[in-house]
């Protein structure tokens, strides 16, 4: 059964030590956090960079290498670092800042993917224990942007990254689950601490003072969407993903731990 803890709180440090004792550290290896940065606006549109922050120094204390991965879709990536107070990480801590937009990549296949057949898969993700890490948002196409879309955001989009990324459009809740099939991320932490409702790009805060955690994705956004007041399976990624074996979003199955 897959477990998901929900850590209530709006200390993001204490959410992020509470709720990560619960899984296996992944000692000295290279952690790539990929926070949704999909513009410059401050949250609960984007990622906090204090959650970023707790988790980075978790990792760091762990021996780990600590990576910030992100390809901005609306803006430039570098400038969301900028403005949203990412650039303190690389001055404080031993992180490295990574525009995916313009990471080296490799082509890979999947015949089986419901729509992406080939893949380019950014080198810096490459053997990496990723974490995705957005903020519990609704969304007014897939109805919820939560750990499994924010994957998209670790495409490459190069300098016309929003057309390029655009193409995902054409089949959206397919290509959701084709990335996380490719690019198999580790762990879900989801802050909604101050959840966005009404919207992706400009969305009102709803107080919500929780943090998921979950190394299945598809329950950490389905347990994520319940809290939005949404039916999981009213989603059809998550319908995707359960399909495609990527884990369950049936709330029944699920071990729902709240500290």
């Amino acid at each position: 059964m897959s477990k998901v803890i929900i850590v209530e709180s709006c200390d993001p440090e204490l959410a992020v030590h509470k709720g990560l004792k619960f899984f296996i550290k992944p000692l000295k290896r290279k952690i790539v956090l990929k926070p949704n940065l999909i513009t410059a606006e401050p949250p609960p549109t984007t990622t906090p960079c204090e959650t970023i922050e707790a988790l980075a120094k978790y990792y760091l204390e762990e021996g780990c290498e600590v990576v910030v991965a992100e390809g901005s879709g609306w803006c430039e990536t570098f400038e969301a670092y900028k403005k949203l107070g990412y650039l303190r990480l690389k001055e404080k801590y031993r992180v490295k800042l990574i525009d995916l937009n313009n990471d080296a990549f490799e082509i890979i296949e999947n015949q089986k993917a419901f729509f992406l057949k080939e893949f380019e898969f950014p080198l810096t993700l490459k053997d990496a224990y990723i974490v995705s890490v957005p903020v519990l948002k609704e969304h007014s196409i897939t109805y919820a942007t939560l750990s499994l879309k924010n994957m998209l955001g670790a495409t490459l989009g190069e300098k016309a990254k929003i057309a390029k990324k655009g193409r995902f459009h054409e089949k959206l809740d397919e290509s959701i689950v084709d990335v996380n099939l490719y690019l198999k991320p580790s762990l879900a932490v989801i802050d909604g601490r101050i959840a966005g409702v009404g919207g992706e790009l400009k969305p009102k805060p709803k107080k919500l003072n929780i943090m998921i955690f979950s190394e299945d994705l598809v329950a950490a956004d389905a347990v994520a969407a319940s809290y939005l007041g949404i039916n999981p399976f009213s989603i059809r990624y998550l319908r995707l993903a359960q399909e495609a074996g990527l884990g369950t979003a049936d709330l029944n199955k699920i071990e729902i731990v709240k500290i």
